[in-house]
């Protein structure tokens, strides 16, 4: 009886080998099965994983959004690929149209939602924040109020008594949620890569301070209207300042009554301001916008020309003058251009 029993036992071992065999691929398949998109045309949608947020708690959200089969799949998954614990945060644009191995990808790496914020050559801080509020990344007293922190100007060695002319004017590519602070970061970052060492060395030849040359950039930023001008707008400044005259220029007016839009009126141009360059010789206190790089080059490379006076002529353009003469001549005639087009 025991030798039947020991003869039968390895077919025992044969079909329970076999039975975990067909159950292993059983097992298998459906795991696969699990790995396939949960619904080929559907559209993305945007999902946020916080900060801190376990694989398991990732996996019962994205089970609860419909974009995976199985939790418990995803969590074997990303464990067997060793993705389990480098899933990152931030917001995502996924589809129940992936598979799950390219949705745990998507986490893993990073592949976040990201947004454009183009600021333009020639606002202010304020004019950026604004523009930060319209876009819905927030509110522009929360980005007025973190640029004027006065910690910025110790971290950067800013001149001044704000970040007026040092938030440098580009396009921010930054993942969804990116705070005020973070953006502004990234500005002043850009600003001390554009600022080279040569561009110190060619301020330092003129006799001028960084915060000088920003100074003056942004007053050339805010009265060019043609590249072409940029050089020769800034000869007018270098040759007044050399002279000790005033600048007269109407935007650093304009800046002090807090930039209305309109022209500065004859009662504007006594307002009492440190900015008013009608009033007051040489450079005002700061920057009045944020200039690019263009005005920041001008300022430093102005045009070997010997003007001292410019007036707006149309089109964008301006006339330049040696004289006071031609000056006020060219001033009478565009009045006078003006008034018989009207």
């Amino acid at each position: 009886m025991l030798r039947n029993a020991t003869r039968d036992f390895p077919k025992i071992v044969n079909f329970s080998v076999f039975s975990i065999s067909i159950i292993s691929i059983i097992v298998l398949f459906i795991m696969l099965s699990y790995l396939y998109p949960v619904n080929r045309n559907a559209a993305p949608i945007q999902v946020k994983i916080p900060r801190g947020m376990s694989a398991q708690a990732i996996a019962n959200q994205l089970a609860r959004e419909d974009l995976i089969r199985s939790p418990l799949v995803f969590q074997l998954t990303a464990h067997l690929i060793g993705a389990s614990r480098g899933l990152k945060a931030g917001t995502y644009h996924l589809s129940p149209a992936m598979s799950l191995t390219q949705i745990i990808d998507q986490l893993k790496s990073g592949k976040v939602v990201t947004h454009r914020f183009v600021v333009p050559e020639g606002l202010t801080i304020a004019q950026i924040g604004e523009l930060w509020e319209s876009n819905g990344f927030g509110t522009a007293s929360e980005f007025d109020q973190i640029a004027r922190n006065p910690k910025w100007r110790m971290e950067y060695w800013v001149e001044g008594e704000s970040l007026e002319g040092y938030l440098f004017p580009n396009t921010y590519q930054f993942a969804d949620g990116t705070s005020a602070h973070k953006v502004i970061e990234m500005m002043l970052d850009e600003f001390d890569r554009q600022w080279r060492y040569e561009l110190s060395e060619e301020a330092e030849s003129l006799g001028l301070s960084v915060h000088e040359v920003l100074t003056l950039a942004s007053i050339i930023e805010k009265e060019v209207k043609t590249e072409p001008e940029r050089p020769l707008i800034s000869a007018v400044f270098h040759n007044r300042l050399r002279r000790g005259w005033r600048l007269e220029a109407d935007p650093t007016v304009l800046y002090a009554l807090g930039n209305p839009k309109r022209p500065p009126t004859s009662a504007d141009l006594t307002a009492d301001s440190p900015y008013n360059t009608y009033l007051h010789r040489g450079l005002p206190p700061g920057p009045i916008c944020n200039p690019g790089i263009a005005s920041i080059l001008a300022a430093l490379r102005p045009a070997p020309a010997t003007y001292l006076y410019f007036v707006a002529i149309g089109d964008g353009r301006h006339h330049f003058s040696t004289t006071l003469n031609e000056h006020q001549n060219m001033i009478q005639k565009t009045k006078r251009n003006i008034n018989s087009v009207e």
